[in-house]
Parts: structure tokens; sequence; C-alpha cells
């Protein structure tokens, strides 16, 4: 028997509690999908949005597997002036990933909202919040998810997580997004044919 290519109901229900109850948004069980993890994930928005010739901003330093991903499908601390002259108009999307690997970088709500300023001139620009190390946080310091601090941006917003690293499961490869309902749906598309079924 194979369940549905997002994920059952139940998971994908619970998934949006998480973030209501976590991270203070607002997502329905059609704004989610499930998959084997967060590469995985990651893998699915770019194969469902990317066309040869297109751009991602990738942040120094950053998790070793975007770049090879962008590679594939032909596509330190991010200022706003650093933003705005990184994008171009073939720019399609911005990585954020927060608290950041390797770096342990974590962006203020104010860092979040100068940068939504910038991205608010940019239409065509997406937004791929790696938010997976919400949870690793040293020194006292606060997350604040992307989607929390600029929700005008909800539209074009993919919120990434999983459950290894807040949990102590690495390689166990159970990862989830939420985001607007036609990228989802392009996202669990692609994941229908590819692997379905693992961890959903």
């Amino acid at each position: 028997l194979y369940t549905a290519a997002a994920g059952t109901i139940e998971v994908r229900e619970a998934v949006a509690g998480k973030f209501r109850r976590e991270n203070g948004l607002d997502y329905t069980a059609d704004d989610i999908v499930v998959a084997n993890g967060a590469k995985q994930i990651i893998f699915n928005a770019l194969m469902a949005t990317l066309e040869p010739g297109d751009e991602a901003i990738l942040p120094a330093p950053y998790f070793v597997s975007y770049p090879e991903m962008v590679k594939l499908l032909g596509g330190f601390r991010l200022t706003p002036a650093l933003l705005e002259k990184a994008i171009t108009s073939r720019t399609k999307w911005l990585f954020l990933n927060m608290p950041g690997n390797p770096s342990g970088a974590v962006y203020s709500a104010s860092d979040l909202k100068a940068l939504g300023a910038v991205l608010a001139k940019h239409p065509q620009v997406l937004v791929l919040s790696d938010e997976i190390y919400e949870h690793i946080l040293f020194d006292g310091r606060e997350f604040v998810s992307f989607g929390k601090a600029c929700p005008e941006l909800k539209d074009r917003t993919l919120i990434v997580n999983g459950v290894s690293k807040s949990y102590a499961m690495t390689g166990w490869r159970v990862g989830y997004a939420a985001g607007p309902a036609p990228l989802i749906k392009a996202m669990s598309t692609i994941q229908s044919q590819s692997c379905t079924s693992v961890c959903s």
C-alpha cells in the first residue's frame, strides 16, 4: 500500500501544527510536503523551479550540498547591500540557512526584515529558508523563522526543516517543508516519481 507522495494527511497536519506552535506560522496540510530529509526537500524545490541560466544566491559559508544541487540543475553573513548587489534579473532563489551550517550564524528579526525589504523589490526571487538547526543555539541567541519575520513574502518562501538535527537523529532523513501550495504541489509531483512512502 502506497501513501500520498506528499505525506499522509496526519503527518502533514502534525507538521503544520509544529509550525504554528514553534514558529508562529500558519500553514495547512496542502502547504506541506514530507520527504526523505531536508536535502531531498531542497533538491525537489530546485528541480521544480530552476531552468538553465537561472541563478541562486548562496551566502558563504554554506552547506556543502547547496552549490552542487544548483550546478546539477543549471542554476558568512548576508547584508542587505550584498544581497542587492548579488540579485540579477536571472536570480531565482536566495538560500538562507539559520543557524548557519557551518558558521552557526543566527539572523535577528531585524536582520531578516532588512533582507526582506530588498527582496520585496525583486518579486522573481524565491526564498529557501533552511531552518533545520533552529533548536541548536548557544550564548542565549534566539531563533526567528524567516517566515515569521517577513510574512509579506509568504507566497514565495519555502521553509525547510526536519527531525534529524532537533531530535539527534542525523542520518534518519525525515525532512519537511512549508510553502506556497503550487510549489508544494510541483515538489510532490517530482517526489511521486522519485521516491515515496519512505518517510511520509
